[in-house]
């Protein structure tokens, strides 16, 4: 898809709309996203539109995309703050860096080359990118590493991830880094399980096994529980909004918890708004904890 701009012979600032244009950076325009009843999918698809006007923009200087755009990119949830869906960031190779608004451009390192190009989006190697946002607290750090090293297709392995870093030592964003890859953890699901284990050990508690395994012999099956601590058989489980109107979901879900309950596990579940105000979340953790074991957390 080329890009058009304005000109008496193409669509511009007063005939965009008509013609079913958005307006994506000034005197750029493309084909208006396709339409979806589901609001953070109608969000990607404008976003992926300007994403990839701005590489068509800066292609003639190797365009890669930078920080937290090739994140999205990639596929990797980001915490609320750094969502990123406004600003596209790229790399390039040359000065002065061309500024337009609606994109920054950050200067690369010569000679390196993508590490995956998908759907047309160069990318480097997500722990590079990780390096690359320098406005991060750790437990926002540590969420987007975790979300590298998901359950269902994980993009690095842990030891990859660590082999990245001992090639980039000395890089910016390396100290911070070396600091919280002690907690980040393969295997999670989603940013918010790794909110709820964070808030768990930010408050003093064991750090929990993520998608602990219970095998349910009354019904010859098992399950995973987000987070679970297995000695004292307390299970910890974030309820999303994800499934509420999906009836069929919600009733394995009851099936499921009582299934795992009759093994004997307390199961406690906490939501988004639960996260915010933890505290109670937190002492239902404990005193949970407390009650099956004769170690004091």
């Amino acid at each position: 898809m080329s890009i058009v701009t304005e000109g008496p012979a193409s669509v511009n600032r007063h005939n965009y709309l008509q013609l079913g244009y958005d307006r994506v950076f000034r005197g750029v325009y493309r084909p208006a996203a396709p339409t979806s009843d589901n609001a953070w999918q109608q969000r990607h698809n404008e976003w992926l539109i300007r994403v990839r006007a701005a590489l068509d923009l800066y292609g003639a200087m190797q365009p890669v995309l930078y920080g937290v755009t090739a994140l999205r990119a990639l596929g990797v949830a980001l915490p609320h703050r750094l969502a990123g869906w406004d600003v596209v960031h790229i790399s390039i190779d040359c000065e002065p860096r061309p500024k337009r608004s609606g994109v920054v451009a950050h200067l690369g390192l010569r000679g390196r080359t993508p590490w995956r190009v998908i759907d047309g989006l160069p990318v480097l190697n997500p722990v590079d990118h990780w390096l690359q946002i320098d406005d991060a607290t750790d437990d926002e750090m540590i969420q987007i590493g975790d979300g590298f090293l998901r359950r269902r297709n994980p993009l690095l392995s842990l030891d990859q991830m660590q082999e990245r870093l001992d090639q980039l030592t000395g890089y910016f964003g390396m100290k911070q880094a070396r600091r919280v890859m002690r907690f980040v953890l393969p295997n999670t699901d989603s940013i918010y399980e790794s909110k709820t284990r964070l808030v768990l050990v930010r408050a003093g508690l064991p750090t929990p096994a993520v998608n602990y395994f219970v095998w349910c012999p009354a019904v010859g099956t098992g399950y995973h529980l987000d987070m679970g601590y297995a000695d004292a058989k307390v299970g910890v489980e974030f309820d999303g909004r994800d499934h509420v109107k999906d009836e069929q979901h919600m009733d394995f879900d009851i099936d499921r918890r009582r299934d795992i309950q009759n093994t004997g596990w307390i199961i406690i579940s906490v939501t988004a708004t639960g996260l915010r105000s933890p505290a109670d979340f937190i002492r239902s953790v404990e005193n949970a904890l407390i009650m099956r074991t004769t170690r004091k957390f």
